[in-house]
């Protein structure tokens, strides 16, 4: 009997754990380090009891698409045109995420081995995701499984290493919290790393099962992905203090820079860590990819699916291209987050509102 998801427990739960790795490492300690003065595990606790909410939203929402797409089940309940407007949105993060982690892991590169190489080729790395998305979900999904069970192991044991030379002091307050990162922008700048469920809710089919499954999947996943989550943003602290982890671009980055131990065989601990790192990246890269292609296709099926992937590519490429600095890509992420709060929580809601609605209207037409 085949499966009424594409996605099983253990791959979704991989997937998430990989998402959280490509987004978690180089790009959110920063934000969070300057969001708050007090205790961090106060914003990474919000954050983490909003993306369960958010996750929960919309499995309520895809338990109700009887086994197809969410796409094709809102186009069906209110016609092409208001769907678009409905996922235009999310479209337009789905597109700004890959330029923005495209672009963020280029200067990861550029910072750490090499200087020299131009953002422009390092963004051609693109072209791998491209392929990948392009060859359909079930790939995307194979190559998730053995990412993960790579991955894990080697970021757990980067973030092992990183235990030593720290000073638990420099932690502190652990407790005390004054809610001050709820008043400052880069706290909901760092939304992004909370939206994984929202890139599986439009890959696959759902029923009701289905979308419990997942949803109790991503659950695992996101308390699995907490310690790295938390490892991320307090050893640069405990190990260069607050205030000068605060000036740090990459902190975590500077964290595997600052290691150097006589018995580890590898003595670049940055070059590993940006190296596992982009096993995350390019495998994100493909499934956004592949989830904003499938959007259009199911809103335009006439037009071939090459062509829709190829302009995808071409379009990343040059947006990630044509930002000139790393300050850019922080301010884009400070701009869209009124996006991605949409994403994470009005979407779902509308979307349940006309799943519903169409649900009793076709019961009122099979009463007549």
């Amino acid at each position: 009997m085949k499966r009424p998801s594409a996605i099983s427990g253990y791959e979704m739960v991989a997937i998430q754990m990989v998402y959280f790795g490509a987004s978690a490492g180089f790009i959110y300690p920063s934000l969070l380090i300057r969001s708050t003065g007090d205790a961090y595990w106060v914003p990474v606790a919000v954050w983490a009891a909003a993306a369960l909410l958010s996750s929960w939203l919309y499995s309520r929402m895809l338990a109700r698409l009887e086994g197809g797409k969410l796409i094709a089940g809102l186009c069906s309940s209110i016609g092409k045109v208001w769907s678009f407007l409905l996922i235009l949105p999310i479209l337009l993060f789905l597109g700004g995420a890959m330029i923005v982690l495209l672009r963020a892991f280029s200067e990861v590169i550029t910072m750490t081995m090499l200087p020299t190489t131009p953002i422009s080729f390092l963004n051609g790395m693109l072209l791998a995701p491209a392929a990948l998305a392009l060859a359909g979900m079930m790939p995307i999904v194979r190559s998730a499984r053995v990412f993960f069970l790579v991955t894990i192991l080697c970021s757990s044991a980067l973030l092992l290493i990183g235990l030593s030379n720290i000073n638990w002091t420099l932690g502190s307050p652990w407790l005390r919290t004054s809610g001050d990162f709820l008043g400052n922008k880069r706290f909901y700048a760092g939304s992004f790393l909370w939206m994984g469920f929202v890139l599986t809710a439009f890959i696959g089919p759902y029923t009701a099962k289905s979308a419990k499954r997942s949803w109790k999947s991503y659950a695992l996943a996101l308390c699995c992905a907490l310690p790295f989550i938390a490892c991320y943003i307090y050893l640069p602290v405990l190990t260069f203090g607050k205030d000068l982890s605060r000036h740090l671009t990459f902190p975590f980055v500077s964290k595997m820079d600052a290691i150097y131990h006589y018995w580890i065989v590898f003595e670049n601990m940055t070059a590993m860590f940006v190296s596992v790192t982009m096993l995350y990246v390019l495998l994100i890269l493909a499934l956004k990819m592949h989830a904003l292609g499938e959007s259009f296709q199911l809103m335009m099926p006439r037009v071939n699916a090459a062509l829709i992937y190829g302009v995808l590519l071409v379009a990343v490429y040059w947006g990630a291209t044509a930002i000139s600095s790393w300050r850019v890509v922080e301010d884009l992420m400070i701009v869209t987050v009124g996006l991605r709060l949409y994403v994470l929580f009005v979407f779902p809601l509308l979307g349940m509102a006309v799943l519903i609605l169409a649900g009793k209207r076709r019961e009122k037409e099979r009463a007549l």
